[in-house]
């Protein structure tokens, strides 16, 4: 009786100095994955360990472990562990030799545990960067340490007026802003999120637009389906209106330091002027500009920029700069519609292009610069007529004729080409022909450049849907029979040269 109860104190003993790992010759396998708990998403790298202790493994790139055949059998804690997870834990029971138990872990995040994303640094502009274009790209870098998401609000500042422009939901660590105010300063602040701690802000920026680059030519695109007006020294181009309204055929002028453009305005055509960088936009006509095809009408503004003249169905009108003053200066005798004008360099003419309601039985006529008739320089010809420049001197008037004489209700032209009228002897200079015109193409609203040395222009294919691109034809060639043309403005039309 004695020595079988000193021999159950010693196997008592004997277990209890065991601690937890456990060491037999029957053993199982434990395996399992381990998932996020709301996407399902399979995590790797999640230490998997045993209580009592066997062997601790990691899930793989699927989110799968195995212990395999490492497991005596008996009662065990399965545990889970990831940086920034919350620590699961699973009980299981290993009762027979070579046994199997599957296990599925579902994690979700410890946020208590998410570190914020680093205070964003404002890359670029530098602060306080000053003579900067109108068109830029804000540049700012933020990380985040558990890798999550982040988001980005972006607020611009303008110093001058006060308006805020707030940029939300940004993904990326750049904005490019456009159509910035020139001589204006911006402050400009990056607030990212990782939608699980608070936002943290950076700190203020500024930088400065350089002045207005009043820019010598002007011409109009399409976008949006409005047409819109921007200027350019061949390098870069600036944006004078929005496509919110359409607005064309811009002219300069250097006196008034102004650009005037006609303009959609509820519905009708009007005269508008604005500041040389498109603000402080003013309607001028009282009256709107009709007649045939919006797009194709035209006004003139007299070379000391007091006033301008416009056309409206049959009637030729004169108006102040500021609007006041307006009236009417010529009338058709035959009902015809006035199409375009243009006033000569000293104002002492005008000259004028009527149509009928289709476009067609063009005349051009000169006036006074009073609109009194004096003369009637083309008549008689089918095709489409348009243009109309005069040289400084006025003894040259440019002007396009359509030599196919083809006519129909879209008003297409299969042949348009830019000629010179000389008042010295009442001749016609085809000048399309002399500089190489490509088969196929039309030349369209020719003007003088400011010396008369060059021919500025848009060329386009005849299909009414291809491209329109800005030419230049330089006219100080020393062959007098050749005159070369050159690309100047890709997807442009309706050119201004001042």
């Amino acid at each position: 009786m004695k020595n079988i109860l000193l021999l159950s104190i010693f196997t008592i003993i004997l277990l209890g100095c065991s601690e937890d790992l456990l060491d037999g010759t029957q053993k199982g396998t434990i395996k399992g994955s381990v998932r996020l708990e709301l996407t399902n998403e399979p995590l790797a790298n999640v230490k998997i360990t045993t209580s009592p202790s066997t062997l601790t493994v990691y899930t793989d790139e699927e989110g799968n472990f195995e212990i395999l055949e490492s497991v005596p059998m008996g009662e065990y804690s399965i545990k889970a562990e990831l940086s920034g997870y919350v620590t699961e834990v699973e009980a299981v029971e290993i009762n027979d030799f070579d046994q199997t138990v599957t296990i599925v872990f579902e994690m979700v995040t410890d946020e208590t545990l998410n570190s914020p994303p680093t205070t964003p640094e404002l890359i670029s502009p530098a602060n306080l960067s000053t003579d900067l274009p109108n068109h830029i790209t804000l540049k700012w870098s933020s990380s985040d340490v558990d890798q999550d998401t982040l988001t980005y609000r972006v607020l611009v500042n303008n110093n001058t007026t006060n308006e805020q422009l707030e940029f939300t939901d940004l993904e990326i660590d750049s904005l490019e802003l456009e159509d910035l105010h020139f001589g204006t300063t911006y402050t400009w602040q990056v607030i990212v999120s990782d939608g699980i701690n608070e936002e943290v802000f950076s700190e203020s920026s500024q930088f400065t637009i350089r002045s207005n680059p009043e820019y010598r030519y002007h011409f109009v695109q399409k976008e949006n389906g409005n047409f819109i007006i921007k200027s350019t020294n061949l390098e870069e181009s600036i944006y004078i209106t929005q496509s919110t309204q359409s607005s064309w055929r811009p002219h300069k002028n250097n006196i008034a330091q102004k650009v005037a453009y006609l303009q959609t305005i509820a519905g009708q055509t009007h005269l508008v002027t604005a500041d040389l960088n498109g603000e402080n936009s003013h309607q001028v006509s009282q009256i709107p500009v009709s007649g045939f095809r919006p797009d194709v009408m035209d006004f003139d503004w007299h070379t000391n920029g007091s006033r301008f003249i416009f056309p409206s169905f049959d009637k030729l009108y004169k108006v102040n700069y500021d609007g006041t003053g307006q009236q009417q200066i010529y009338q058709t005798t035959d009902g015809q519609f006035i199409t375009k004008c243009v006033w000569s360099y000293d104002g002492s003419k005008i000259a004028i292009i009527t149509n009928n309601i289709n476009g067609y039985e063009a005349k051009i006529i000169i006036l006074d610069g009073n609109g009194n008739f004096l003369e009637t320089i083309f008549e008689g010809q089918t095709g489409a007529v348009g243009g109309l420049d005069w040289n400084v001197t006025g003894d040259k008037l440019l002007y396009t004729h359509d030599v196919s004489g083809y006519q129909d209700s879209e008003f297409r032209q299969l042949d348009t080409r830019i000629f010179v009228y000389d008042f010295n002897d009442q001749s016609s200079t085809d000048l399309s022909e002399l500089s190489s015109k490509p088969i196929g193409t039309i030349d369209l609203d020719p003007q003088f450049s400011p010396n008369d040395a060059q021919i500025i222009f848009t060329n386009t294919p005849n299909d009414l849907i291809s491209v329109k691109s800005i030419h230049i034809i330089n006219l100080d060639n020393e062959d007098e029979d050749e005159f070369p043309r050159e690309l100047l403005i890709f997807n442009g039309e309706m050119p201004d040269y001042e």
